[in-house]
């Protein structure tokens, strides 16, 4: 299809900036300012996306954009080293308290990065006495055999290995003996917006071992975003109680000082080894992300820090390693637990692999619209209210009022503006009566908007419809407006209505999903409310689709009041009593 790109090797870097063309795209090879003169960055512009790779340590994801969205954190690290200048086991002064084996930190700006594969969690002294560096050291080695291509099915991918000789180092000797290869598959889809990262871990060493991978991802954080996962048991990382409003990030109080929680999860729910999760942002499109089912899953919520001396160098102990904070939030698994406790999941086992075996492990990150946040996360929360639990019935109170506001901002996508504008129209120079039929919730409905109509002073009643075939729709007369609402717009008691109508001359305005049903038929307007889902677990309760259909009415109240010029003066009148009264008729 086409000719692939193969990137050099590190060693063999070009001087100057290397681009080639791919279909629809650029490949480019270019050294970032700040980063060691050895260092390349990998950057790829492909239809609407930008892609950010890092190949001198370990083919990790720097950074990520679809449709000019970002994807990825913005790191507190600007700059690369050089990887034969990574010393793992180098030390670094956190809160002024030497940390041997902590350098990792002063190396971390992906916002995908593997860890391990000896050991991924805490710097610690093993039984052996050994010094276990933080994180490991799969992030910091140089990747080999990059190449890039679009593929057949329209895909862009990049793949590459890194080859790990032991627990430290990031660049072995000529004669070093290797124990693991990763291959790494990173493939962006540009029809469903989502970046995969395949790693198959194969030991190819000559003892069977374990692979204790690991994996940092760090999602772009924004006020008032919520990171979600499907799991019923939640604990913070460290001693306290848990925080009602946990999935929330929020920015630092001072961008100098820097805030991290962390949140342990376990009875997850996993389809096929998979588990989702979810970044939701207040305007109700987010992010999606697909991770491995792993023995330990930490909620990782970070933010400020920048300049702030936690972090430095022993022989530079007034100068941060950090400049700029530490602004994300996203999960950090691994096959063993992070702080070598008790955390892990035991329902997810760890086997080792044999000489040759092998394992395979994906993570998916996608862009999401409103509409797919809400069925992911109602699909989240249908897992986690099962339990019945009192923090349950909090995430269930959240999900009710979430899926309603949700249904509500719908209304400005689907509603046809050139109807609801003739409705308000019509309503605002009406001289007749407004007469409105529901059943059941809708009458609820129905009652509401008769209300809010009366109260801007346009005549409205709410009409039993098993009333009205009884005689009580004598009370409606020719060239009245009349509303009925049905959810699909074949509730018997309302269809029935509507031969009597049409004899009376009266002008029917059909509220419901269904345009093709009995009422939409039949009705003289449409006012379209078609709801996803309601707020119960059956999607059956009338919840948001009655809620909905009360914020269009509240909307045609209010424009109608708006056009007719209705004062708050008029409104004492018709109002004088209660709280409101009391306010409107008060000269003071």
């Amino acid at each position: 299809m086409d000719i692939p790109i193969v990137i050099p090797e590190w060693r063999y870097y070009p001087a100057n900036r290397q681009i080639d063309t791919i279909p629809d795209g650029l490949v480019e090879l270019y050294h970032h300012s700040g980063d060691a003169d050895s260092v390349r960055r990998l950057r790829i512009r492909w239809k609407q996306c930008v892609l950010e790779l890092l190949p001198t340590k370990g083919l990790s994801i720097f950074a990520c954009n679809i449709d000019g969205e970002p994807l990825f954190w913005d790191p507190p690290l600007d700059a690369i080293n050089a990887p034969d200048t990574m010393h793992l086991q180098d030390p670094l002064l956190i809160n002024g308290e030497l940390a041997p084996g902590s350098s990792w930190i002063a190396h971390f700006v992906g916002g995908v990065e593997m860890l391990g594969l000896d050991n991924w969690g805490m710097h610690h002294q093993d039984e052996r006495g050994h010094l276990q560096t933080l994180h490991g050291n799969v992030s910091c080695i140089p990747a080999q055999n990059i190449t890039v291509r679009v593929t057949e099915a329209d895909q862009l991918s990049i793949t590459g290995e890194i080859v790990v000789y032991d627990a430290i180092r990031t660049v072995a000797d000529a004669d070093a003996t290797p124990r693991w290869i990763v291959s790494r598959s990173v493939l962006m889809d540009s029809l469903s917006k989502t970046l995969s990262i395949n790693d198959t871990i194969t030991n190819v060493s000559a003892v069977s071992a374990i692979a204790d991978w690991g994996y940092h991802v760090q999602l772009k954080p924004k006020p008032g975003c919520e990171f979600l996962l499907p799991s019923r048991s939640v604990r913070p990382r460290f001693a306290g109680e848990l925080e009602t409003d946990h999935q929330r990030w929020r920015p630092a109080k001072k961008v100098t000082v820097r805030e991290e929680r962390g949140y342990v999860h376990t009875n997850i729910q996993a389809d096929e080894g998979m588990v989702q999760g979810l970044l939701t942002y207040p305007d109700g499109t987010g992010i999606g992300i697909r991770i491995p089912h792993a023995p330990y899953t930490l909620v990782w919520n970070s933010c400020g820090g920048a300049y702030n001396t936690e972090f430095t160098w022993p022989e530079r102990p007034d100068i941060p390693v950090c400049a700029k904070p530490w602004d994300g939030v996203g999960p950090e698994i691994g096959a063993s637990d992070l702080d070598h406790g008790v955390s892990v999941d035991s329902d997810v086992p760890v086997r080792p692999l044999e000489p040759g075996q092998s394992l395979t492990l994906q993570i998916a990150v996608s862009l999401l619209n409103r509409q797919q946040v809400h069925a992911v996360r109602s699909s989240i929360r249908s897992y986690v209210q099962t339990t019945g639990g009192d923090k349950d019935m909090h995430a269930l109170a959240d999900h009710v009022w979430g899926t309603a506001a949700y249904e509500i901002l719908r209304l400005s996508d689907y509603v046809d503006r050139d109807t609801l504008q003739t409705c308000i129209n019509m309503l605002s120079h009406h001289r007749g009566r407004v007469i409105v039929c529901g059943v059941g919730t809708s009458a609820v409905a129905a009652r509401k908007l008769a209300h809010s109509l009366s109260c801007v002073e346009i005549p409205a009643c709410f009409l039993n419809p098993a009333d009205a075939v009884h005689g009580a729709l004598g009370s409606v007369q020719p060239g009245d407006i009349v509303f009925l609402i049905s959810k699909g717009g074949g509730t018997k008691e309302i269809v029935q209505l509507i031969p009597s109508l049409k004899e009376k001359h009266t002008t029917i305005i059909g509220i419901t999903e269904n345009r093709t049903s009995a009422l939409g038929k039949a009705a003289d307007l449409v006012l379209q409310v078609a709801i996803e889902q309601e707020a119960d677990s059956f999607n059956m309760l009338a919840t948001t689709s009655t809620i909905s259909v009360i914020a269009l009415f509240d909307a045609i109240a209010i424009a109608v009041m708006q056009k007719t010029g209705f004062t708050k003066e008029q409104f004492a009148i018709i109002h004088p009593s209660g709280a409101v009264g009391e306010r409107l008729l008060n000269k003071n």
